[in-house]
């Protein structure tokens, strides 16, 4: 009986003690070396956030036939890559390769501000 109410005793204690700790240390900020509590930061990233699709009706239309006539050309252009860059390898360089590359950029940015505007 002795050893019974020893035991709880010191659970009890024991118990008391964790309360008391606990506690104590809640009533205590966390600080940094700098002597600075916590930053409160804000745990949303973008990825959380719901992605904004524009209002098609404030802006322009997208002119379609534009659009077609350069996805021909960028096609067309790009097609022409292959044989171009097999040349390169044997030692012989168009003059106007890099013209092409440069209008294949142009007209790629082109496209993706039409369609993604």
């Amino acid at each position: 009986m002795v050893l019974s109410l020893q035991r709880s005793g010191s659970f009890l204690m024991g118990i008391t003690l964790a309360v008391g700790i606990r506690v104590a240390v809640a009533q205590y900020p966390v600080l940094y070396p700098n002597g600075n509590p916590r930053p409160q930061t804000d745990q949303r990233f973008p990825v959380d956030e719901p992605q904004q699709v524009p209002d098609r009706k404030n802006q322009p239309s997208i002119d379609m036939v534009r659009v077609k006539h350069d996805a021909d050309e960028l096609a067309k252009l790009a097609s022409q890559l292959p044989s171009a860059v097999e040349q390169a390898e044997k030692g012989v360089v168009s003059k106007d390769l890099s013209d092409r590359l440069k209008r294949i950029e142009k007209l790629s940015k082109q496209l993706r501000r039409e369609l993604y505007q």
